[in-house]
C-alpha cells in the first residue's frame, strides 16, 4: 500500500514543525527519509544539498537528493562534520537502541550543526492502529513497531553522552508530538 492522503497530511505537520529549523543554504541529511525523501522537497528552498537515508528507500538520486539504502543501525558512509542539520522525524520511536544512530548523527554534523528529531507521544499509538485496521494510513506508519517512550529527560541524557550540548524541546500537534533540537 502507498502513502495515503492522511499519511501525506501527518508528515507534513511533523515538516513544518521542522522546518524553521532548518538554516538557508544548508546542508542536510535526513535519517528515515522514507520512500522519497519528501521533507528533503519540502524544505528544499533552503536546502543547498541532501542527503536520505532509509532501509527502503531506492538508492540513487531521487529528485535534486542523493539516497542512500541503509540501516540507521550502523555505520553510514558519510562523511564525518559534513551537515548542518540531521532530521530524524518520526523515526526515534522506532528504534530499539537510539544512543548509536544518535552518534552517527553526531559524528556527521558540523561544529554547531543541530539534530533535529520528531516524534509521536505514546497515546498516538493506538489511535494510528485504528486508523490502520480502518485503512486510513498506510502500513508505511507501522505504529505496530514503535518501541517504549523514552521520557525526554532521559533523551536529553542519552544526547548530552553523545556530545550534543544545548536543546529546544516543545510539544505540537495539541501535545500529541515532540520535536526536540540539539546542538554539537
Amino acid at each position: 500500500m502507498s502513502y495515503t492522503a492522511l499519511d501525506k497530511l501527518i508528515a507534513r505537520m511533523r515538516f513544518r514543525a521542522a522546518y524553521p529549523h532548518i538554516s538557508r543554504g544548508s546542508k542536510v541529511c535526513d535519517f528515515g527519509c522514507g520512500l522519497h525523501a519528501a521533507f528533503l522537497d519540502f524544505a528544499s528552498e533552503k536546502i543547498a544539498e541532501g542527503v536520505g537515508v532509509d532501509d527502503q528507500v531506492e538508492p540513487g538520486m531521487v529528485g535534486r537528493w542523493k539516497c542512500l539504502r541503509s540501516d540507521l543501525g550502523s555505520p553510514l558512509p558519510l562523511e564525518a562534520e559534513s551537515f548542518n542539520h540531521v532530521t530524524m522525524l518520526a523515526v526515534l520511536e522506532h528504534l530499539p537502541q537510539p544512543e548509536p544512530i544518535l552518534r552517527e548523527a553526531y559524528r556527521i554534523l558540523k561544529p554547531s550543526g543541530t539534530l533535529i528529531l520528531t516524534w509521536p507521544a505514546a497515546m498516538v499509538d493506538p489511535i494510528l492502529n485504528l486508523m490502520h485496521t480502518a485503512r486510513l494510513i498506510s502500513s508505511e506508519m507501522e505504529s505496530q513497531e514503535h518501541q517504549k517512550r523514552i521520557p525526554v529527560a532521559q533523551l536529553v541524557a542519552m544526547l548530552r553522552k553523545v556530545g550534543f550540548q544545548g536543546h529546544q524541546h516543545r510539544r505540537f500537534e495539541f501535545g500529541l508530538n515532540n520535536l526536540l533540537v540539539a546542538s554539537k
